[in-house]
């Protein structure tokens, strides 16, 4: 009988300690971006928001992106793009990526079914109305691109770096200041979850044609082999000129309420490539 109050007593012991304990913060990095290819150049300043395996990102403006965020949620597989200013959002998951392959190689069957009784002097002028009348069956051919660590050290944004670049040919197109996991406040829990990202972020451009252009970020696809936070970026035109820089001005443990991973009530969903 003693030994199983004392058993008791150690369970509710465990249990209450658990309980007292305070729920895991999330971290919140404050990142500054500024867009030199304006007059004057537009300076913002972003979040990014991370707690166990979800992620909540603004996008710089410019373009169609005047207010846009990006929630990656690892729990569920899928990344959701909210536009505050339409107050809509629609989500790339598994089955998205699915579908579109489905249906690009259904549209690219019908055409190469149209095309084989056209006459071969034909045929490329033919292919090419095709084309026009079905801009998104093909998956434009994505830039090849390589990550070449430099051994520059210095300091940058108040931490300790090394510098990378991102070549295209014999271009520099992208300059990264990386500084180890640890040495920024929630690095460590970020780090895998940027990884794990990254190989979604990596897929999704090879499924969707929309988001593999010309002017796409590697940043992401190369989280792994950079292992560390880039804390500086900066991105150069063709001209070499700067075009985009951003820093990390602050990284804070926070607690974040489960909402801030979900588009807003009263937003509307969007069907991606309806009617294509």
């Amino acid at each position: 009988m003693k030994k199983f109050v004392s058993f008791g007593l150690s369970v509710l012991f465990l249990v209450g300690m658990l309980l007292a304990a305070p729920a895991l913060a999330g971290v919140v990095f404050e990142i500054e971006v500024t867009t030199h290819d304006q007059s004057p150049p537009l300076s913002e300043s972003l979040k990014t928001s991370i707690e166990g395996r979800l992620l909540k990102m603004g996008v710089p403006a410019g373009g169609e992106n005047d207010h846009v965020e990006m929630v990656y949620r690892g729990d569920r597989r899928e990344m959701v793009w909210i536009d505050h200013d339409r107050k809509s959002y629609y989500v790339i998951d598994e089955e998205t990526m699915k579908a579109l392959a489905a249906q690009v190689n259904e549209a690219i069957a019908t055409m190469e079914q149209a095309l084989a009784n056209v006459p071969e002097s034909q045929r490329a002028m033919v292919e090419e109305m095709m084309k026009k009348k079905m801009p998104q069956t093909e998956a434009p051919e994505r830039p090849k691109s390589e990550l070449r660590n430099t051994g520059d050290r210095a300091e940058q944004a108040g931490y300790p770096c090394v510098r990378y670049e991102v070549l295209r040919g014999d271009r520099v197109v992208r300059e990264l200041w990386v500084t180890d996991w640890k040495n920024v406040e929630g690095g460590t829990d970020a780090a895998e979850l940027f990884v794990e990202m990254s190989k979604f972020f990596t897929k999704m451009l090879d499924s969707l044609p929309k988001f593999a252009d010309q002017g796409g970020d590697e940043t992401l696809e190369y989280m792994r082999e950079l292992n560390g936070f880039p804390v500086v970026t900066r991105e150069f035109d063709e001209n070499g000129s700067l075009e985009i820089e951003s820093s990390l001005e602050s990284a804070s443990r926070q607690t974040l309420d489960p909402s801030t991973f979900e588009a807003p009530p009263g937003y509307n969903r969007q069907e991606m490539f309806k009617g294509r």
